[in-house]
Formats: C-alpha cells, sequence, structure tokens
C-alpha cells in the first residue's frame, strides 16, 4: 500500500489556499479535500507495518505547530511540476516531522530521503506543458493574487493511503492522530 504521514488542514485555511490560485490558467488543481502538508512520504509498505506504525504513533503526544502560509513556489525534477503554497518550517512543525519519521525508520520504513520542505500542493502540472499554459504560468506567477491567510494551528496528522489514477491521486485516511 502506497502511504504517507501528513498534517491535516484547518478547514479556515482551504479557501484562503484555493483564492492563491484564483486566475491561473494552467496545470490542474488539486482538490480542496486533498489538500495538506506531507510530513513524510512512506513509499508502498505492506499493511501490517502501516498497522505497527499506527500502533506508535496514536500513543504519542504530538505538538499543534502553527500553520504560517508564505506566499508561492513551484517545484519539481527539472521544471515546474507543482505549484505550492509555502509553510514556515517553524520549530514545533520541524520537530513533529522528526518526530514521525524517526518511529517510522526504527520501525524499518524508510521514507523519501528529500529534505524536508513544507509546503500545501496546489496545482500538479503534465511534464509536457503545451506552450499556453507555460505562457499562462509565467503570468501567473508574474502578478500572484494577494491572499490573507490566517496562522492557525494545525487540527491534526493522519496516516494516508494514497491510489494514483489517471484522474489524480485519492487519499484515504487509515489513522488520525490529534495533536496538543
Amino acid at each position: 500500500m502506497r502511504a504517507f504521514l501528513s498534517l491535516d488542514l484547518p478547514e479556515d485555511l482551504r479557501d484562503p489556499l484555493g483564492a492563491m490560485i484564483g486566475g491561473l490558467r494552467a496545470g490542474r488543481a488539486v482538490p480542496r479535500e486533498n489538500l495538506h502538508i506531507t510530513l513524510s512520504f512512506l513509499g508502498e509498505q505492506p499493511e501490517d507495518r502501516l498497522e505497527e506504525l499506527h500502533g506508535v504513533l496514536e500513543s504519542l503526544r504530538l505538538p499543534a505547530p502553527d500553520l504560517r502560509i508564505g506566499g508561492l513556489d513551484w517545484f519539481g525534477p527539472s521544471k515546474a511540476r507543482v505549484l505550492a503554497a509555502v509553510v514556515e518550517a517553524v520549530p514545533d512543525l520541524l520537530s513533529l516531522q522528526a518526530e514521525v519519521e524517526r518511529h517510522a525508520r526504527k520501525l524499518g520504513i524508510r521514507p523519501e530521503r528529500r529534505p524536508f520542505r513544507p509546503h500545501v500542493t496546489l496545482v500538479r502540472f503534465r511534464r509536457q506543458m503545451p506552450p499556453e499554459e507555460v505562457a499562462a504560468l509565467h503570468r501567473f506567477l508574474a502578478h500572484p493574487p494577494l491572499v490573507r491567510v490566517p496562522v492557525l494551528p494545525a487540527p491534526g496528522a493522519s496516516l494516508q493511503a494514497s491510489t494514483l489514477s489517471p484522474d489524480g491521486a485519492r487519499y484515504d485516511t487509515l489513522a488520525a492522530y490529534p495533536l496538543v
């Protein structure tokens, strides 16, 4: 099962995050219900290993970091693949991410090696973007909408299964963890 650990978003952040991409005529917007911050991508894991991880995580008292959105960024392997809202790497967020990943590693799970860059993916782009979408993206990035995004605490974390399809990823919550 393809899985990841995520930080859930407060409902009051979803509309402002959607407004951050208002007017962009390129790529595919991530559905509102799929918006999250990936704490650790776990890759393909057997169900029993995920159950072990759940047993460990449900006993932890993890901090509820404040989510501070710091603008937009676009990144990917060589060309832009995603447009994301950057999340400020506050100490509570960094410690939460390190803690869940440490427990995953103790169980033999090897999360992806990329450095943790807290963000919320808002739009995904095809590998080969048509020229009109490239132009639309550049116009958008030159003058993105100014959106006021409130600072709010994360309501919880969750263990998610991810199923890929031609229409995009479908996420299913396997377990939820309250934050303190």
